[in-house]
Parts: C-alpha cells; structure tokens; sequence
C-alpha cells in the first residue's frame, strides 16, 4: 500500500493528540495526588482525607443539647419540683404558668431541663463560659452552673404567672456569683439552636440554701428565684490582676469557624471555659475580642472539629506570654468518650 505525505502528516498529528491527552491526564492526576498527599520527615506520602464543612459540627452540637434535654411533667394547679440528674432542683409555685393569651393554664405541663456543670459537657454542647460586660467586653466567666428550662403544654410555649426558684448544689458558697442570662447571638426561635453569651441579671439575687434533696438527704448550694424561661447560668467574673494580652490561635490548614472552634480551658478552675469566638478569614486566626487574656496565665488550648463522624482535635497545655500566638500542631481522631476522658482531667 502506498502512503502519501498527506497520509503520513495526519497520523503525526494523530500521535500528537494522543500524546497531549496523555500528557493532560497526566497532569490532572497528579495536581489530585498533590492535593490529596502529604509528605512526613522521612519525605513517605501520606494519603490525607479532605475536610469537611462544618454541618457534621453543627448537628453534633445540636444532637449533644438535644440528648442533655430531661423532660419532667408538673400539674399547674399545685406546687410542685423538679429533680434533675446532676442535682439541680427547680420549684414551681401552684397556678405558675399562662398561655400565650395570658390565661392560666390548668391541666399537666412539660418541663424542659439541660443541667452544665463541667467542662467537657460545656464544650460538647457549644455552651462556654464567655459573659459580656455593661460597656460590651466579652470576658471569662466561672460558672455554678449552666441551665436551660422552659415549659410547654401540647408543645405549645407557656409563659410564666410569677417566679419560679433555681437550686443548684455546690459544696461551697461564693458569695462573688451572681445569676446571668443567656443572649442569643445566633437564633431562629429555637434556643435549643442558639449560640449564647451571658449577661448579667443584675435584678435577680443568690442565697446559700441547706435543703432536702428529692430521696430525704441534705444537700447544700446556691438559690435564686428566676423570671424567665430559656438559658441561665450562675457565674462569677474571673478576675486576674496580671497584665492583659491577645490571644491567637493558627489552626491547621483547612478549618475555619465554620467547621471548628477553639476553646481556652483555665487551669485551677474546673468550670471556666471560654470560646475564641473571632475569626479573621484573612489570616486564618482565631482570638478573643479586646487583648483581655492575662500574661503568665496557665491554660490549654483545645481545637475541636468533628469529621466522618469522630472528633478531631488538638489539646496543648500554654503560658500565656505578650502577643501570644498559639500554633495547633498534630491533631488527634477519637470518640466523644475519648475527648470527654481527656478534657475531664485537665487541670
């Protein structure tokens, strides 16, 4: 068979395009392996899963409120208390409650109770101990004890015919704590959803109380009468003398406020835990709001992210120094029992 040059310069061109095809799948293979790899110090790649958003985050935060919610049923016409599991006690005096037309409600009512008093539980549920002063600081706070009550009949919300009272147990007294509001920041109309700051109540009052718990023993703690519904929390400023700084944190390449948070655990002090709740996208930082983190300060810096249904997180113990930034190095996969277990024995 004879082959022209006109035949000869169409088969060139046909290895041409073959080849570059090639070359291009070639190329987009390996830009994959390039996003998807990483190399350790022994230069081995590494295979690494991509990140995800942040709605896992979100609906275990919900998924961890929902899960603290105990639920209790009280006849309106009487007085009646309820006990929650960690000890909290609530005591609503007879004919409490109003419908949303301002009638009095009579039949059974639901009660609606998530009891907070430690850190591991705060952070699960997305619940820190941040409060906002008067002139609008965002400061640390120490809490009592966090809560969240309401009341429903035939899920329909009721509103309250005069004060019901909080009791909360503490083995000693603090006459520095007060009671503080939950203000929502972000919120739907389902407080359950809402990410909270605390204010204080500067109406509402607290009292050492000795009473009897719900099988007949004597327990001792704080008491106060509340007026409305949703979250309340008891707390004290933390107070430090020191020096102020601001605190960054760098997280790892990939998370951001959308599918992240990073949390300031205070050491010596079992209930204090404030969320790094600014993000600048610019520089990928974390930090609190005015520079109001003391130097010297002893904490642990927790990063907390949820992927593929396990916890990714990162837990480094800190001195505060002068314009402290705070690198998240190697991060760790586990169970929520896990990153509970951890954050419980913290100092």
């Amino acid at each position: 068979m004879k082959t022209n040059s006109t035949t000869i310069t169409l088969l060139n061109n046909s290895k041409k395009v073959k080849q570059t095809m090639i070359n291009f799948l070639l190329l987009g293979f390996s830009i994959l392996l390039l996003t998807s790899c990483s190399k350790n110090d022994d230069n081995d790649i590494i295979v690494t899963q991509p990140i995800l958003g942040g709605l896992e985050l979100q609906t275990e935060i919900t998924e961890n409120r929902d899960e603290a919610l105990q639920i209790f049923t009280l006849n309106s016409g009487g007085a009646g208390e309820v006990y929650g599991e960690d000890g909290t006690i609530l005591y609503f005096p007879a004919n409490s409650f109003l419908d949303q037309n301002g009638d009095p409600v009579t039949g059974v009512v639901t009660i609606e109770l998530i009891e907070i008093y430690d850190k591991a539980k705060m952070l699960l549920t997305k619940m820190p101990t941040n409060g906002k002063r008067p002139n609008g600081d965002v400061e640390t706070l120490v809490s009592g004890g966090e809560f969240y009550i309401n009341a429903t009949q035939n899920n329909e919300q009721l509103e309250l015919a005069n004060d019901f009272m909080l009791f909360a147990p503490a083995d000693e007294f603090d006459e520095d704590m007060s009671i503080f509001n939950g203000q929502d920041n972000d919120c739907d109309g389902d407080e359950l959803q809402c990410d909270i700051v605390w204010e204080e109540d500067e109406q509402a009052g607290l009292e050492p109380i000795q009473r009897e718990g719900p099988n007949g023993e004597g327990v001792s703690g704080y008491g106060g009468f509340l007026s409305n519904f949703g979250w309340t929390n008891i707390d004290r400023w933390y107070n430090d003398a020191r020096p102020k700084t601001l605190l960054q944190v760098d997280v790892p390449e990939g998370f951001d406020n959308t599918n992240s948070n990073v949390y300031v655990s205070y050491d010596g002090e079992p209930t204090a835990l404030a969320l790094l709740d600014i993000y600048d996208p610019e520089t990928g930082l974390f930090s609190e709001h005015y520079g109001l983190i003391p130097i010297g300060l002893e904490v642990h810096i927790i990063f907390v992210s949820v992927q593929d249904d396990q916890y990714v997180y990162a837990i480094q113990g800190v001195t505060i120094e002068e314009n402290h930034l705070e690198i998240i190095g190697t991060t760790n996969t586990g169970t929520e029992s896990e990153l509970v277990a951890l954050i419980n024995d913290l100092p």
